[in-house]
């Protein structure tokens, strides 16, 4: 088996620096990546301490193991505490979170997925300043943005439908000349019929994003797309006006709609894409959290529906057998053959305009409580699936510092 490239991430952020430096901790542990996967990136999510990213850069250069700034963009921003009044509104006027089918543990971990509007620019102007400040200062080979990208299921279904406020209301007036506030009774009208939709109305459904993109609403998706693409455009051409490489965090293909990530402009700004295709993390992004809370909000709108039922026709929209109840979805993931099936929504989008542009798949790697834990049988699978398509490489997410050595030996000696 045969992968041609390899990169990983650390979260440096309320890491003790002697954990990182006593027995040599890090180094050891970036020796064995270096060693075991040829590791050519890591993208570092900093802290305030500089110490630690100076430490992991020093190590990172003696390896020959290019770095990465990683920096989220429209939650858990480093520096920047979201206040309630500048997070995306929905439809009924509501900030942040939505209700239906959200994520219980939403807001109560490290980072609290509280996104800001992309379109507030008043908060976003400090936030680019921070990032100027952040190239200019650091010495990174590249820029790694995340968090591009409205709320997902996790946050509540209503969360999809956002955002509402003044700075959106503005911006699509500018568009289209239209007003935004036309689309809030649609939107609600919309969740009214899913009162009474029927498994049967779900036949004909290629993903599980369609069930929530009525046609009748998609100029209002376009905007949402044309909101983060224009704001990821402006962080990636700072980097590349600092001779940066710019790789982009992105949704899996199936679901990446409902976020308003559209990687066929996205791809045009960067140089590389990480579809996130977590099977086996119960959090955000993950395809178990993911697809559970979509399934939950549709069950909790409309009770009517029977939930084993639900989630066998939504097995045969993804194309893979999923668990049969949703406390097992979360609790045993989805099929690692999911990621074939991603693989070839990503040529259906046919991403030809940059010929340079890599695909990175992310896999987790990680054992973190019961957010994800992944062992060599797990990872063998990932392996085989991924050798059955032409991506160009793999991030091993998403913290080395929560990787076991035993997970990197397993990945190397497979290879």
């Amino acid at each position: 088996m045969k992968i041609k490239w390899f990169g990983s991430q650390i979260v440096l952020n309320k890491v003790e620096h002697s954990l990182l430096t006593g027995n040599d901790f890090l180094k050891r542990k970036l020796a064995l990546a270096k060693e075991a996967l040829a590791l050519d990136t890591l993208l570092i999510w900093p802290d305030r301490d500089k110490k630690n990213l100076e430490l992991t850069q020093k190590i990172c250069s003696d390896f020959q193991i290019k770095t990465y700034l990683w920096y989220p963009l429209l939650a858990d921003i480093a520096l920047f505490k979201i206040r309630p009044e500048e997070a995306v509104e929905t439809f009924e006027g509501q900030r942040g979170y939505g209700k239906h089918g959200r994520w219980p543990q939403l807001g109560q971990g490290e980072e609290d997925f509280l996104f800001l509007c992309p379109n507030n620019e008043q908060a976003l102007d400090k936030i680019f300043q921070h990032f100027e400040n952040q190239l200019k200062i650091d010495d990174y080979d590249g820029v790694f943005l995340d968090r591009i990208r409205f709320p997902s299921p996790g946050n509540g279904l209503e969360s999809l439908y956002t955002c509402f406020c003044p700075w959106c209301q503005r911006k699509f007036s500018d568009y289209y000349q239209e007003d935004l506030n036309r689309y809030r009774p649609l939107v609600k009208d919309f969740f009214q019929q899913l009162r009474v939709v029927e498994l049967s109305d779900l036949a004909y459904y290629r993903s599980l994003s369609d069930i929530l993109r009525p046609g009748h609403l998609q100029r209002f998706f376009d905007f949402r797309a044309q909101s983060i693409f224009q704001l990821t455009r402006r962080f990636a051409e700072e980097a590349k006006k600092r001779n940066k490489t710019v790789g982009l965090d992105l949704f899996a293909p199936s679901l990446s709609s409902l976020v308003a990530q559209d990687y066929r402009e996205l791809a045009t700004i960067s140089d590389w894409l990480k579809p996130m295709v977590y099977c086996h993390t119960a959090s955000p992004a993950g395809l178990p959290l993911e697809y559970g809370c979509l399934l939950q909000g549709l069950l909790a709108f409309n009770p009517g529906l029977n939930e084993k039922q639900l989630i066998s026709e939504a097995s045969r929209i993804v194309k893979a057998e999923l668990p049969c109840s949703l406390s097992a979805l979360l609790k045993e993931g989805v099929p690692e053959d999911i990621i074939i099936q991603e693989a070839e929504r990503l040529k259906d989008f046919n991403l030809t305009e940059n010929e340079n542009r890599k695909i990175y798949i992310g896999l987790e790697a990680v054992q973190a409580g019961e957010l994800a834990h992944i062992d060599g049988p797990v990872l063998k699978k990932y392996l085989s699936a991924v050798s059955e398509t032409d991506l160009d490489g793999i991030l091993l997410s998403w913290n080395l510092l929560k990787i076991p050595d035993q997970n990197l030996r397993v990945v190397g000696d497979l290879l």
